[in-house]
């Protein structure tokens, strides 16, 4: 899988990330699938949709996104004829890689970018998406620009 984003919604994710530090950010990117020449698997982002971290504890190592957010990002991308194609999320102070908490609780299907902040600062991300056996997540390919 291939998950294409601008340099806007690139930006606008990793402000979010930053802003929210030492606390986990959370959001969505809002897109559509795309055909490609080889036939494989890849998804545009349109944009970024920023949403508060509703977790009560432990904000700085956990996310929870509210459930009428969810609904109301579903319903924005399908009046425009889009789709939710990745939840992001930040590790304040760790890599990019998924922890095992979040391998619990995401969902196949859709992509995770996990985007590592230290000291206030983006160190990296990366997306991800977990395998239909919910046993482990499979790192996806970004393009980054406007390509």
């Amino acid at each position: 899988m291939t998950i294409k984003i601008s340099h806007h919604i690139k930006f606008s994710m990793l402000e979010h990330a930053k802003s929210c530090y030492p606390n986990e950010c959370c959001g969505f990117i809002i897109g559509h699938s795309i055909e490609t020449s080889d036939g494989s698997d890849s998804v545009k982002g349109l944009y970024y949709m920023p949403c508060n971290n509703r977790q009560q504890h432990n904000t700085r190592r956990r996310f929870l996104i509210d459930p009428d957010a969810y609904q109301e990002a579903e319903d924005e991308a399908d009046e425009r004829g889009q789709r939710i194609i990745s939840i992001v999320h930040s590790h304040p102070n760790h890599s990019d890689l998924p922890s095992e908490f979040d391998r619990t609780h995401a969902w196949p299907g859709l992509s995770y970018i996990i985007i590592s902040v230290y000291d206030g600062r983006v160190h990296s991300y990366n997306s991800w998406r977990l395998t239909d056996d919910r046993t482990r997540f499979e790192e996806e390919n970004i393009i980054r620009g406007d390509a």
